[in-house]
């Protein structure tokens, strides 16, 4: 990956898993809602989240026979081709459609991005570290 380093501050390119929960109002709507986003660094750190989600039904808040379904799709075979797709660049995920209609998705895509560091900052001061002034202690309460 490219590196740019300065005395202030080091940029790389790096390539990020961008993980989304997403929700279908009915079977024919093209634009689903967004309900839940993150970066991470692994495609297995990706896959593990949305494991992890499907268990603990965020944020669909699945019933238990939905959660099954979920896990079974997830798990069958589905688990290793996304990986699979995300060593290579391609994005993965799944969708479910619920007991009452409803559909909802996982998805992963892999993002470039420039991921910059800074050195030789000082550490940001607390409320309590400002109000005491330099060279003094703030005041325990």
């Amino acid at each position: 990956m490219p590196r740019h380093t300065s005395a202030a501050c080091t940029a790389e390119v790096r390539t990020g898993y961008w993980c989304e929960a997403v929700r279908y109002r009915d079977t024919y709507d093209d634009r689903p809602e967004l309900l839940d986003r993150i970066m991470l660094g692994t495609p297995e750190a990706a896959i593990r989240l949305i494991h992890t989600r499907i268990r603990t039904g965020h944020p669909f808040s699945l019933s238990p026979t939905d959660t099954d379904q979920a896990l079974v799709l997830a798990d069958r075979g589905s688990r290793i081709h996304a990986l699979a797709a995300l060593h290579r660049g391609e994005p993965a995920g799944f969708n479910l459609t619920l007991h009452d209609g409803l559909r909802i998705g996982w998805r992963v895509l892999p993002i470039r991005h420039l991921a910059v560091t800074m050195h030789g900052l000082p550490t940001p001061r607390t409320a309590a570290e400002s109000e005491a002034g330099p060279g003094q202690q703030p005041n325990a309460t």
